[in-house]
């Protein structure tokens, strides 16, 4: 009859069952006094486990609340760094489960913390210790590596998954990523023969996520890794073009100097500038080479125009003051009078400033007038004389309007001459200010583009600098061209092409500059791994989503990418 293969379960009642005999067997032991006898029979139907009990920390057990305390231990801080490297939860909880026997294993335990049961050395730290191997299921001593926390663990353990090259495959574990598996089944098929050779591994970690619900903590949204700005060539391919260039108007200049001037052609200028009627001013600023403007793009605030003709030097004249109109009735009423007698009439004065005071002319073979001819001749001369001063005056009142008219516009061309000469010293102050701002502003790009030109420069040779230990093997604290670890090469490489000491381990170059973002990154910025005071892993930038480092233990400096193995944030060294 063949042995049925049980179940976890079914083992684990199994086991309580025992427990519960081995109490029955040990209480009628004490009764018939052969407690000797009952131990040595029941002894083998024992499962014994050695447990160490750690000061400060609960071990864990195999019952369900205990088991129920590990998994919230270790999902607390694998959740959010799966989440964030694109990997399952539920899978790396399930390989911590399988892998450390629930956190039973020496190796799991303080002061080890190695839950993956990982071999080789971390941060040059390991210890030799028990070790079941998977292959022939027998234990042995074997180096495994001792983390500082579970949190170290679970880091060294993605950095493994995200960076590993074997076998010709770049990414030897990317197809447990979550953007490469549909499903964590997916996940643990594509582990089959990589991490741990037992056959059955693959179904364990299976059955593990199943039966304690370990889907819940995986994220439901895919990951979508930061992503480092173009390295400097790239970005001069993609720049905006240049600036059009442009020219402030002087007096004096018309459309066709300007045009011959800096040789464009009238149609050009005037489209550039959205002008209709050839209209231009002093103080103006107006395209005149490119032409590469948007449509809704205005040219730069100016003086407000003066004139809408082309520029002139000369001021604008005043206008003519309006001639008086000479009011005649007196004089016509004068010779009505004259006309109707039959007596000569006194005449004004050719200039009529004055009436004429002769008396009237009387032939002296005339005989002399009667008295009351005389009195008629009286009555008319004063009349005339009345209505002579009447037209003096009226003259003259006309003089002063006429002499207060040009006074007012001779003030009034004064005012608007110097308001026309404030006018144009403002715009010329304003064109000088636009010169010494334009000036300024030159000198100030100039500058940054000095910089930038001299910070793409160095972020290149830093990169190409990297770029000449690709193939170096990976050593725990190496420092030079026979093998590096992670600051080891960054501390080396700065170095040489800055002569600056960044420090030697990854939070001690944390502090070599200015932190920045992840997507702000260029050519030959540092990117970190980890939380800022605590990072475990440094690399350089080499543009893009490209950066150079040495992985880990078992691997050479090559080139990685943030879409696969997502850093926390950068630090800009020169």
């Amino acid at each position: 009859m063949s042995n049925k293969v049980l179940t976890r379960r079914e083992r684990r009642q199994q086991k309580r069952q025992k427990t519960t005999n081995y109490r029955y067997l040990k209480k009628g032991s004490a009764v018939v006094g052969t407690a000797l006898v009952t131990v040595s029979v029941a002894a083998p139907l024992l499962n014994t486990h050695k447990v160490e009990a750690v000061e400060g920390k609960t071990t864990a057990t195999t019952s369900n609340v205990d088991q129920k305390a590990f998994i919230n231990e270790i999902s607390s801080q694998i959740k959010p760094l799966a989440e964030k490297h694109d990997l399952y939860a539920s899978i790396m909880i399930a390989q911590a489960i399988v892998e450390s026997d629930w956190g039973n294993n020496e190796y799991a335990q303080a002061p080890y913390y190695n839950l993956f049961g990982l071999e080789g050395q971390y941060q040059g730290q390991s210890a030799m210790l028990d070790k079941k191997d998977s292959e022939n299921g027998q234990t042995e001593k074997k180096e495994l590596k001792k983390y500082g926390s579970y949190k170290e663990a679970i880091q060294d353990y993605i950095e493994i998954i995200k960076t590993t090259s074997r076998d010709g495959n770049e990414n030897y574990f990317s197809g447990t990523w979550r953007s490469n598996a549909k499903d964590y089944q997916a996940a643990a098929a594509a582990l089959a023969g990589r991490l741990n050779e037992d056959q059955g591994y693959v179904q364990k970690l299976v059955s593990t996520i199943q039966e304690h619900d370990l889907t819940s903590y995986d994220a439901t949204q895919p990951v979508t890794p930061p992503v480092a700005q173009p390295a400097p060539a790239e970005q001069a391919a993609t720049a905006a073009p240049e600036q059009p260039k442009e020219y402030t108007v002087q007096s004096g200049d018309t459309v066709n100097s300007i045009t011959d001037q800096f040789g464009i052609g009238v149609k050009e200028f005037t489209d550039w500038n959205k002008i209709d009627d050839s209209t231009i001013y002093a103080g103006q600023s107006v395209i005149v080479g490119n032409g590469a403007v948007t449509q809704d793009a205005a040219p730069a605030p100016q003086a407000a125009p003066v004139e809408t003709a082309p520029v002139e030097n000369a001021a604008p004249q005043a206008p003519a003051a309006e001639q008086p109109v000479v009011n005649t009735t007196a004089s016509t009423d004068v010779s009505t009078l004259a006309s109707t007698s039959d007596i000569a009439q006194p005449q004004p004065t050719s200039d009529a400033t004055a009436p004429a005071e002769q008396a009237p002319a009387v032939k002296q073979d005339q005989p002399a007038p009667a008295p009351e001819k005389q009195a008629v001749q009286n009555d008319q001369a004063a009349q005339q004389q009345a209505a002579a001063q009447k037209q003096q005056q009226e003259q003259a009142a006309q003089q002063a309007a006429q002499q207060q008219q040009e006074q007012a516009a001779q003030q009034q061309a004064v005012q608007q001459q110097q308001e026309q000469a404030a006018q144009q010293q403002a715009a010329q102050q304003q064109q000088e200010q636009a010169a010494q701002q334009q000036a300024a502003q030159q000198q100030q790009d100039q500058a940054a583009q000095q910089q930038q030109s001299t910070d793409a420069t160095r972020g290149q040779q830093v990169v190409n600098e990297a770029e000449k230990y690709i193939g170096t093997p990976y050593v725990w604290g190496g420092k030079d061209t026979s093998g590096f670890d992670c600051s080891g090469l960054t501390q080396y490489v700065y170095k040489q092409v800055t002569g600056k000491d960044i420090g030697v381990w990854t939070v001690a170059q944390e502090s070599s500059g200015t932190q920045i973002s992840v997507d702000q990154a260029q050519q030959g910025d540092l990117l970190f791994w980890g939380d800022k005071g605590s990072s475990y892993h440094v690399a350089i930038s080499a543009g893009g989503d490209q950066y150079i480092h040495a992985p880990q233990p078992g691997e050479n400096v090559k080139y990685g990418s943030t879409q696969y193995y997502s850093p926390d944030f950068g630090v800009r060294v020169y």
